[in-house]
């Protein structure tokens, strides 16, 4: 017996009495996604239309400035008409004049101090789907010289047309 996933009623699925094989397509691409511009520790990456992204994980390459200050690296999800729906905040915070190296991605260990001086993990959930126009912020919530910190971001996602 197989099974064939009805084109008319989008979600139904149909049983076919043959044994001919269904092929189901359900492609998804990896694709990383980065702002390496300096002067700027508040970036954002918006779901293209069209598109479903599932977010793998997130590096994150802080240099801080001298302002005197704890950084708090945060990673938020925004729906589409820019509501907070989930926010994760790093174990540790940054100071003044430093390099740190931030992880966020699944199964990651949560660290609340950084690991060889420089590198911290947080965890995020294994499935965060969002859909288009759903936004990806990675900042320091607690702006200490949001427009002087030099912040590189890569996010690696898988993508998918919808």
């Amino acid at each position: 017996m197989s099974f064939k996933v009805s084109q008319e009623t989008p979600g139904t699925v149909t049983v076919v009495t043959s044994d001919e094989p269904v092929e189901v397509v359900d492609t998804w691409t990896p694709l990383l996604v980065a702002d390496e511009g300096a002067d700027d520790s508040d970036k954002s990456f918006t779901v293209p239309a069209n598109y479903y992204y599932q977010v793998l994980w997130i590096w994150v390459e802080l240099t801080t400035t001298a302002t005197v200050g704890n950084r708090q690296m945060t990673i938020e999800l925004q729906d589409d008409s820019a509501d907070v729906i989930a926010q994760w905040r790093a174990g540790a915070v940054q100071a003044a004049s430093l390099t740190r190296y931030y992880c966020f991605a699944p199964a990651n260990a949560d660290l609340m101090a950084f690991r060889d001086t420089s590198f911290l993990m947080t965890p995020i959930p294994p499935t965060l789907l969002l859909p288009a126009s759903y936004v990806v912020r990675v900042y320091d919530s607690a702006a200490v010289a949001a427009a002087a910190d030099d912040m590189v971001v890569q996010l690696m996602v898988a993508r998918r047309a919808t």
